[in-house]
């Protein structure tokens, strides 16, 4: 809205709020003042005390039904009383004399209000708490306003919204419920009978009960109330306001509207007609909103479902092909210490081989009839049942026994027998004992023990190879 549009009541308030506020933005401080309705105090004190400022979303709901409350006021119902018509600005000369009058005087009231406002706000160090205090103050007021109620009419009555009125428009909206706002004076002679009669009445409890509507009341001696009535328009008490939900035409959207306004009291039967009516004319919208919003909900519920199945899916399917991939890995981690076993235990078996055929190939000869030194005469019964008898010399130790034992198998099928060097890094393991049969003596591998020095085998004895049955090898000095 442009300056040159305004009216003279208006210009003056433009005037005195850039007096105050020392801002030369005429386009700011008309949107400003637009913005607060023409209240040049809200207007000041928005500019001056940002804290004391409403939530956006509840003020932008107060808005709207401080817009739509004017135009239902101009509505003829029976039971309004139209306010008296407000005066219109004086022309002529006097009014030309009394101006500048008019304007010290409003400037002075508005400064003196704003300073008041000031000197009663709390201290900073307390900003935080005296916040809270106040969002809980509107709650604190529907409680008090109850327990006064029921002190006084009893405990039979409309269910009354413990919030602030913000707050029940908030809640009316989200949960498309029609909200019923009662407002009373204690000035008014009507208020003690229309509490006692119409807001205890039974049936008004049911019929609100069975229809959820939300009912929220105050009395406008507290400023809460107060302000609510100059948002509604309220001009006689008891006052009664319908507000629901609407579909606004053109691209305005969804408003919270007031729907109907009952000044003056009311019988039950009254109010339960009238928001019989309302119903009528507004729940066709209503209950398209709620399918609508119940629509989404089960689209809602639905892709959370299809979420969460296929989340689980996709958890059972990583735990599996975790699993399967575990399993991969321990197989391929079994081949590989399989492989290895093989391997060494090949390697093992060429070494152990290697070996015998070096014992074949070191294995000293058997002394013969021209030998003149001592001769043991050993017969073996070998662990196959064959028998073999060598001849060894005296000073020849039990090693030499193990050594022969151990080379037979090759011995008896080569006649050549080429030198081969013992396999580096390896203990040989004899997995047999000599034993003499009687008395039963087992001659246990020694490299230092001569055959001349044990009886049982000097100078004939007739041994038994058995094979051991268990891991107590006997090991073997490396040559």
């Amino acid at each position: 809205m442009s300056s040159r549009n305004l009216d003279d009541t208006q210009s003056e308030i433009l005037n005195q709020f850039q007096a105050i506020t020392h801002t030369d933005d005429v386009d700011a401080a008309v949107n400003r003042l637009i913005h607060y309705d023409w209240n040049l105090e809200r207007a000041v004190e928005s500019v001056y005390d940002p804290s004391n400022s409403h939530d956006a979303t509840r003020e932008a709901l107060e808005e709207e039904v401080a817009s739509s409350a004017q135009q239902q006021q101009r509505q003829d119902t029976p039971s309004i009383q139209r306010p008296p018509t407000a005066p219109q600005p004086r022309t002529g000369v006097f009014a030309l004399f009394a101006w500048p009058f008019g304007i010290a005087w409003n400037m002075t009231w508005s400064i003196l209000s704003f300073v008041m406002r000031l000197l009663s706000r709390p201290s900073i160090t307390h900003t935080q708490s005296s916040s809270t205090s106040n969002r809980q103050d509107t709650r604190t007021l529907a409680q008090q306003f109850k327990r006064d109620f029921e002190l006084k009419f009893g405990e039979t009555h409309v269910e009354f919204f413990q919030g602030g009125y913000s707050q029940a428009l908030e809640t009316a909206r989200r949960d498309l419920r029609f909200l019923f706002v009662v407002l009373q004076s204690d000035e008014h002679d009507d208020t003690e009978d229309f509490c006692r009669n119409t807001l205890t009445s039974q049936d008004l409890v049911d019929y609100m009960a069975q229809h959820n509507i939300l009912v929220w009341a105050g009395n406008v001696r507290e400023t809460e109330a107060f302000q609510v009535a100059g948002t509604l328009r309220a001009t006689t008490y008891p006052f009664m306001a319908i507000i629901a939900l609407q579909q606004m035409g053109g691209n305005n959207g969804l408003r919270m509207t007031v729907v109907d306004r009952i000044e003056g009291i009311a019988l039950p039967a009254t109010i339960i007609q009238r928001l019989e009516r309302a119903n009528r004319r507004h729940s066709a919208g209503m209950n398209r909103l709620r399918m609508e919003r119940d629509q989404r909900d089960m689209e809602r519920r639905l892709r959370e479902e299809q979420d969460r199945a296929y989340r689980e899916s996709l958890r059972a399917d990583q735990a599996k092909e975790r699993q399967a991939q575990e399993a991969r890995e321990a197989a391929a981690k079994a081949a590989e210490e399989s492989q290895r076993a093989e391997q060494a235990r090949q390697e093992l078996e060429e070494k152990r081989e290697q070996y015998i055929r070096h014992l074949c190939s070191t294995l000293a000869e058997e002394p013969n009839d021209a030998y003149n030194g001592q001769v043991a005469k050993i017969n073996f019964r070998l662990a196959d049942g064959t028998r073999v008898v060598r001849k060894f010399r005296g000073e020849d130790t039990i090693e030499a026994l193990y050594h022969f034992v151990e080379a037979y198998p090759l011995l008896k099928n080569e006649q050549d027998q080429q030198h081969v060097e013992a396999p580096e890094g390896y203990t040989h393991k004899y997995n047999f004992t000599v034993i003499s049969s009687y008395p039963r003596v087992a001659h246990e591998f020694s490299s230092t023990t001569q055959l001349n020095q044990v009886k049982s085998l000097w100078p004939t004895a007739t041994l038994i190879v058995e094979a051991d049955d268990n891991d107590d090898d006997h090991d073997d000095d490396d040559e």
